[in-house]
């Protein structure tokens, strides 16, 4: 019995967007929200839309992860892997954000291992691969300097895809040097 009644709610609620489409067409309804429910999206302006709505006041948001005293990031070597790159550390570090953002992964996969996913306000996604632990949760807001992960083996992954396009090691290096200088 409950469900037949998530398929009767399910064809109402579906029927309800694609009358209020047609109606919005024909500018017998003067909203416009079928049309930016229906309308295909990036990740990024969603994550921005909504962002805007929960604060659109701007108020101030405590977080309980410490933070970075000095965002640095050191590395002795670079090297291309996957999509991204390979940092060779000296010693286990800890990772901070570079600027406010959002964690929008944290995981396994088969070619990094531990992962963990940052979309940063600016529209940057930046994944950090072997990490040993996370501090976050996936759909999490992380403030800049804010410590997100720690790295205790040796190497680091890192892809940085920014406006749409995946950086290269040498752009990888800039990145780095623009975003974690002291």
């Amino acid at each position: 019995m409950l469900s037949k009644r998530k398929w009767v709610l399910a064809f109402l609620l579906v029927f309800t967007f694609i009358a209020m489409d047609k109606l919005e067409e024909n500018d017998a309804l003067s909203t416009n929200y079928a049309s930016k429910l229906l309308a295909p999206q990036k990740p990024t302006e969603m994550y921005q839309k909504v962002r805007d709505w929960i604060t659109p006041n701007e108020e101030v948001v405590t977080v309980s992860g410490p933070l970075l005293e000095n965002p640095v990031l050191e590395y002795s070597t670079i090297q291309p892997y996957s999509e991204g790159a390979v940092l060779s550390l000296s010693a286990s570090q800890e990772i901070g954000a570079s600027e406010n953002g959002l964690i929008i992964f944290t995981g396994y996969k088969k070619k990094t291992g531990k992962t963990i996913s940052i979309l940063y306000d600016n529209g940057e996604t930046v994944t950090y691969g072997f990490v040993e632990d996370f501090f976050q949760l996936p759909y999490t807001s992380v403030s800049a300097g804010e410590i997100f992960a720690s790295v205790k083996r040796d190497i680091l992954y890192v892809q940085v895809e920014k406006d749409g396009e995946v950086l290269d090691t040498t752009e990888i290096v800039d990145w780095l040097a623009l975003n974690y200088e002291e």
